[in-house]
């Protein structure tokens, strides 16, 4: 603060005595005028009041105390005033400069605590969509093996139903062949004899075969003992 900006404010709290010491003056002027009930009588015995008061008061008490607290905040011993100013400046200017610095490192540490709550919110969000597709994923593969499941399961009763009737078929051949056999073999299983017809013919025409082992065993089927046979004898065929 230079010698101007105190003198200047001296001057501003010179004023603003004068000021008030002029109203006090004019109501005390008023409120005596209506007291005597007149407002064009004077009253009597007043002492004016001048402001050499006040001034003396801001010379003797204001100024010396200024200065006083002046020197107390900001001289030091070895500087001018412009130097002790200018010293008093720049600690303003670095108390500002560290407000600003606490300030700028206060929006700094609330921009990362922001950032990093934006962060960890994307990771969050990041990871729920992650387990989402898991799920999904699983739930598709569940349904993709229930539906094979079902196929195979099909597919194995559609075999199954093959196989029974192939089965079945097979059964139903078999029996088939074993139904003609047997006829087959009780068609063949007798024989009538007749005309010019002998054993080794009956053999040659039932068996291809002739031979005196096939002749034995008709011969034994039938308790002969030997070949002779007659017209009209039905005889068994082994």
């Amino acid at each position: 603060m230079s010698k101007e900006d105190y003198r200047d404010k001296i001057e501003e709290h010179r004023q603003s005595f004068e000021e008030e010491q002029q109203e006090q003056q004019n109501l005390s002027r008023v409120s005596r005028m209506n007291k005597n009930g007149s407002t064009n009588n004077k009253p009597k015995n007043t002492k004016r009041k001048t402001p050499l008061m006040t001034i003396l008061l801001v010379i003797f008490i204001l100024i010396p105390l200024t200065i006083l607290i002046y020197l107390v905040k900001f001289y030091e011993p070895g500087k001018t005033i412009e130097e002790a100013e200018k010293d008093s400046m720049d600690a303003v200017v670095e108390i500002d400069k560290s407000g600003d610095e606490a300030k700028a490192s206060a929006a700094t540490d609330s921009n990362d605590k922001d950032a990093k709550a934006n962060e960890e919110a994307k990771e969050q969000a990041k990871k729920d969509a992650e387990k989402l597709a898991e799920k999904q994923k699983a739930a598709e593969e569940a349904k993709k093996a229930e539906a094979k499941k079902a196929e195979e399961a099909k597919l194995a009763q559609q075999q199954a139903e093959a196989a029974r009737k192939a089965e079945e078929a097979k059964k139903a051949e078999q029996a088939r062949k074993a139904e003609e056999a047997k006829q087959a073999a009780a068609k063949a299983s007798t024989h009538t004899v007749k005309e010019n017809e002998n054993l080794y013919r009956i053999a040659l025409n039932h068996y291809g075969n002739g031979s005196e082992a096939t002749l034995a065993k008709i011969r034994a089927a039938n308790g002969m003992t030997s070949n002779t046979v007659m017209v009209g004898q039905v005889i068994k065929l082994p």
